[in-house]
């Protein structure tokens, strides 16, 4: 499992780092030896770790950070947030970890934000000072709702959010026209609000295992969608024209209740694609 973890890891972070092309640090030990050299940081597998130094803020031109796998790490220093130069914030499965320091809503700078399997229940509003964000990775905590200030992430592509307990997806989105990709599989979703539908860049929409009812003809304004995935939700009628999806690629309605008729009918109006439903 070890070994599993080390190589995901690994894959997480060269994108960054064969973007920089720079050397990347394996530990604090070594990072602190030259504090003012170091861009790309990961800290991870430490057994014994319990809190990471307020004295990381030396490291004053680190760009890529990931904290990940230290089963023991309960607390981040809210020197984190004096790091303005950092891009890419990786913390990811770490067991013991109690709250995320406000002061990361601080970096300016950041590009992309990953907190996945951080226990975290909510986010602040302040999330939304983080205007140069673009991609923002929350799966699997307990979140019960996003902050309406998320309308500020006006840069973002890329939002993840699968495996929480959302009620609800944020009108807020609305203002977000960059996004091309929406994950909320795994939550409680009963609708979908009208404002997704408008979307213009959005090409992949997963709403797996949620509550979902209804689908509205409004989908059919989403013009750059390639995927749709609503497979087990609770959709009875799906009888739509969908003429206007010339870049869809596959729907996906495994597991709702949708008659052979409306299948019959939304397949006969789309121009490309397919809908895999069932096996049929």
């Amino acid at each position: 499992m070890k070994k599993v973890k080390l190589i995901l890891l690994l894959f997480v972070f060269m994108s960054g780092f064969f973007h920089t092309q720079t050397k990347f640090y394996g530990s604090l030990k070594e990072a602190f030896k030259e504090p003012l050299k170091v861009k790309n940081l990961t800290i991870s597998d430490d057994e014994d770790m319990v809190e990471l130094p307020e004295s990381i803020d030396k490291l004053v031109n680190l760009e890529n950070l990931i904290i990940a796998f230290n089963p023991k790490l309960k607390k981040l220093p809210e020197s984190i947030g004096r790091l303005q130069k950092l891009r890419t914030l990786k913390v990811i499965d770490n067991a013991s970890l109690l709250k995320i320091p406000d002061a990361i809503y601080d970096l300016k700078n950041l590009e992309e934000l990953s907190l996945e399997r951080s226990q975290i229940k909510q986010l602040p509003e302040n999330i939304g000072n983080l205007t140069n964000l673009q991609n923002l990775y929350l799966s699997e905590n307990q979140l019960k709702n996003l902050p309406n200030s998320i309308s500020n992430l006006k840069n973002l592509e890329d939002l993840y959010a699968d495996d929480n307990q959302l009620e609800e997806i944020p009108v807020s989105i609305k203002d977000l026209e960059k996004l091309r990709r929406i994950n909320l599989n795994n939550n409680k979703i009963k609708m979908v609000p009208n404002i997704v539908y408008h979307l213009p860049n959005l090409w992949g929409l997963f709403l797996e295992n949620n509550q979902i009812e209804k689908i509205d003809p409004e989908l059919n304004q989403l013009k750059s969608l390639k995927v749709l995935a609503l497979e087990n939700n609770k959709i009875t009628s799906f009888s739509l024209d969908l003429s206007n999806l010339l870049l869809l690629e596959e729907i996906v309605l495994h597991g709702n209740p949708i008659s052979e008729e409306d299948l019959k009918f939304t397949r006969s109006k789309l121009a490309f694609g397919k809908i895999y439903f069932d096996n049929k």
